[in-house]
């Protein structure tokens, strides 16, 4: 059931969401009724009761048992009571934890990130990227967010997609939202996400440019995703203090995948220094 919450929502939408509420409800019966059983186990059957004159109704009748005081202490009526309250706690436990895990599966249910966004948004949202993506590719170009997961994702084990050379390339769901809140809500959620979103459209319009090599296009997009954040509403210091960031965790980030390492000549006034002029890389 708690794999449930960290299953993309693509796959959360095929599986019906009273599914896992049942479970739940199921889970929190079993403890209940298991912890009732537990209690008859450890008590044992209740006691018959006692038809016969209680203590109060000879105190009534103007009778004076004689009795010990732990004999009046230990009536019937306080065990019962006791087994009443017992139920009742554990009833109120059981209701409790069935509430809170059906107000987390509810909001679990509803759409989050990328996949709130309005379809018009998501046009308007498209359209922005594409204009950048074709100003770095030399050529009309549009950027898809893949919310069918066809062309990136886990299994393909990648944020971003396009041929080179292309017209199209494909952007995670996830990133093309941080864009999103950036451009339409002037929102940074993650100042490391969203550079990294950034530099994802950046590298693949480099690709739709014609650059084939990985690490080269990395180098080129770190220092065009400068113009691209200011673009989306970032100001130039804090668009390149993100750009920065990328380039300088960029050998960490590309540990499992050596193609993605920027070139030697990725510097300020190197080889692949697109502005040699200027005094600031990226």
């Amino acid at each position: 059931m708690i794999a449930y919450f960290f299953l993309p929502y693509d796959v959360q939408s095929w599986i019906p969401v009273w599914l896992p509420f049942l479970a739940a409800v199921a889970l929190a019966g079993q403890f209940f009724v298991g912890g009732c059983l537990a209690a008859q186990n450890e008590h044992g059957p209740a006691p018959a009761p006692n038809r016969g004159p209680q203590t109060r109704d000879l105190f009534e009748l103007g009778c004076e048992p004689e009795f010990e005081d732990d004999e009046f202490d230990s009536s019937d009526d306080g065990v019962y009571d006791e087994r009443r309250r017992w139920y009742a706690r554990h009833l109120a436990e059981a209701v409790v934890a069935v509430a809170i895990v059906a107000g987390i599966l509810f909001y679990a249910s509803r759409p989050h990130g990328w996949n709130a966004v309005s379809d018009a948004n998501r046009a308007r949202a498209e359209a922005v990227f594409s204009g950048e993506a074709s100003k770095i590719a030399g050529h009309p170009a549009s950027i898809v967010c893949d919310t069918s997961g066809t062309h990136v994702g886990v299994v393909q084990e990648a944020d971003g997609a396009a041929q080179v050379g292309g017209r199209v390339a494909y952007l995670l769901p996830s990133l093309c939202d941080r864009l999103y809140q950036l451009r339409f809500k002037n929102r940074v959620q993650s100042f490391s996400g969203t550079a990294r979103a950034i530099a994802v459209l950046a590298h693949e319009a480099w690709h739709l440019n014609g650059v084939a090599n990985e690490g080269l296009a990395n180098c080129y997009a770190f220092q065009s995703g400068v113009a691209v954040g200011v673009h989306l509403g970032l100001s130039d210091s804090r668009a390149r203090s993100m750009m920065r960031e990328q380039l300088a965790t960029n050998a960490s980030d590309s540990a499992g995948d050596s193609r993605y390492l920027v070139p030697p000549g990725c510097r300020d006034g190197g080889e692949y220094d697109l502005h040699p002029g200027s005094q600031r890389f990226p």
